[in-house]
């Protein structure tokens, strides 16, 4: 009985060091605030990712030109503790919608696009090709609780069902909404018939000031299905506008989760503490 003891104590304390030795990215806070550019893992103000003012065609932040209802001055992911998480701060349209001249404007989905091995990734204004996945803020209440819900351009037998439509400035194809007031297009606005992966994804708005709102969402990283954290890969984020004033842009290079060494003394040392015991059960007693 004492001997069970020990090898079970044994077995929990390499077991904790498994699990506590293995290396953790620090998660983001999802609470409405963004404290710094670095509270997400990869961000706009890291490069090759980005955020344009497609009307002037640069990489304006916290203009003073007006209009400051209708920016995005950044956009951040983080992948941590198997969430996926996201953070924008910007103008009012943040909250999902707003009016210019009559005419509202809303947010964009959240896109996402898995990158598979082979896949060619395309410029999400130019074309929806690729972009798998669709976080769609649904509703905020009065304390800033936001709920999102979370679709699939296949569903769960694999059959394509959803569909991208654009929206902005000259509506040549049946796919674009033409929108009054619009800086450019966008192909990558909002995902049409999806499949319902997950609903009441809890996320948090603050309004602030002028052009520092945030809205902020997590949801379990497994509803990407096509993304696996043990081998790694890009997981690329796009949001705008339907008006298309401006786009931000997030291409997460994922590095594998590799299999703590200590998992492996664990299994080791396991052996090793049952074999013990087998041995004093089956003593080995030699000649003579």
């Amino acid at each position: 009985m004492k001997l069970q003891t020990l090898k079970t104590r044994a077995a929990l304390s390499l077991l904790g060091c498994a699990t506590l030795c293995a290396p953790a990215v620090q998660a983001a806070i999802t609470d409405g605030q963004i404290a710094s550019a670095n509270e997400y893992q990869w961000n706009t103000t890291m490069p090759p990712n980005s955020k344009w003012y497609t009307r002037g065609g640069n990489q304006e932040v916290d203009d003073s030109s007006g209009g400051d209802a209708w920016d995005i001055n950044y956009l951040g992911t983080t992948i941590a503790n198997n969430r996926f998480q996201v953070g924008a701060t910007g103008g009012s349209i943040l909250s999902g919608s707003n009016y210019y001249k009559g005419v509202e404007l809303t947010l964009s989905d959240f896109a996402i696009n898995v990158v598979v091995a082979g896949e060619v990734v395309t410029d999400p204004a130019a074309s929806p090709a690729g972009w798998d996945y669709a976080l769609r803020l649904m509703s905020i209440d009065g304390s800033g609780n936001a709920s999102f819900s979370l679709f699939s351009l296949v569903d769960d037998i694999g059959n394509t069902v959803g569909s991208w439509k654009g929206s902005g400035k000259d509506a040549s194809s049946a796919t674009y909404d033409h929108v009054p007031y619009s800086y450019g297009s966008t192909q990558t606005l909002r995902m049409v018939d999806g499949y319902e992966l997950a609903t009441g994804i809890a996320g948090k708005y603050s309004p602030n000031s002028g052009d520092d709102g945030v809205l902020e969402a997590s949801f379990d990283l497994g509803l990407l299905s096509l993304f696996d954290e043990q081998t790694g890969g890009r997981v690329i984020t796009y949001l705008t506008m339907s008006c298309v004033n401006e786009e931000a842009i997030v291409d997460a290079q994922v590095s594998a989760v590799p299999v703590p060494a200590a998992f492996w003394l664990f299994g080791s040392a396991l052996a090793g503490l049952f074999g013990f015991g087998r041995n004093r059960k089956n003593p080995v007693t030699g000649a003579g």
